[in-house]
């Protein structure tokens, strides 16, 4: 029987390891991964927090628009600000009328003149700016800039044409709710 081989251990071979360069090397990538990463969730809150605002905005002058076109009176005062959610925003309304440059035919106009529900007089169209911004108690500005979040609705508006007919039932129930539309009416003759 041949005699059994021992291994000698000389020929062992030591495992690697990490030098500690290697580790330290490591080390400062996990960092710099880590501090990407935190930097960027940061970024992303501050932009989601900021878009949350302007669309805060956004909707605060979609609710002007309808109740100026309900009830004009019945704005708040843009004196103060208004609060929605968490932040408070300031406001402004700007009324413009409007010429429309329309050609029309004269046989049109002679079958339209006098008729009744012969169409909108076009002389009565207003155009209507909301501009709504974050106010400086919430980190905006107290005056409109455009660096801070913001939102601008521009309609065009008819004041006779009720946008829905709570509307007028609304406005009639007021104690000076029939002086006002005789009012709005008198308005509208006057401007043509």
């Amino acid at each position: 029987m041949p005699p059994a081989r021992v291994p000698s251990r000389c020929k062992h071979q030591a495992r690697r390891g990490l030098t500690l360069i290697e580790a330290v090397l490591a080390v400062v990538l996990l960092g710099l991964v880590g501090a990407t990463l935190a930097s960027a969730t940061s970024f992303l809150s501050t932009m989601q927090h900021r878009m949350e605002q302007r669309l805060g905005a956004a909707e605060l002058g979609n609710r002007l628009m309808l109740q100026f076109m309900d009830d004009s009176e019945s704005l708040p005062s843009k004196a103060l600000p208004i609060a929605y959610d968490r932040d408070l925003y300031r406001w402004t309304i700007d009324e413009r009328s409007v010429k429309f440059d329309i050609e029309v035919s004269d046989d049109a106009q002679a079958s339209a003149t006098g008729l009744i529900g012969s169409g909108t007089n076009l002389d009565r169209i207003k155009l209507v700016t909301i501009r709504v911004w974050l106010g400086a108690d919430s980190g905006g500005s107290r005056s409109f800039i455009s660096t801070v979040p913001n939102a601008t609705l521009t309609r065009l508006v008819d004041p006779l044409a009720f946008s829905n007919p709570d509307s007028l039932q609304t406005l009639l129930d007021q104690p000076d709710g029939i002086e006002r539309l005789v009012n709005k009416f008198i308005e509208s003759e006057g401007s043509q």
